[in-house]
């Protein structure tokens, strides 16, 4: 499986809080979320399996995600689009 990479610029607040409101959000519902404000790791679950992925500050005011597992049948776009609603 191939991996899917995108690119979400972190401008509307500081990078701190905002992973702090993810990590709470995916552990918070049985996932894992480790990490700081430069790169981690988090694994959590959708309703057809577990989705894995990666992510690394960018430019000081971005973050690049990267989905490295997911279930064949969930397409990577409604992936990206979920995880976009944390940082709106």
């Amino acid at each position: 499986m191939m991996a899917h990479t995108f690119t979400i610029a972190v401008v509307s607040e500081e990078l701190s809080s905002i992973l702090k409101r993810v990590e709470a959000a995916i552990t918070g519902s049985g996932g894992e979320f480790q990490g700081d404000t430069s790169e981690g790791a988090f694994r959590g679950s959708s309703a057809l399996g577990f989705i894995q992925g990666e992510y690394r500050a960018i430019d000081g005011n971005g973050l690049r995600i990267t989905i490295v597992d997911k279930p064949f049948i969930v397409p990577y776009g409604l992936i990206e689009s979920e995880i976009r609603k944390y940082f709106v």
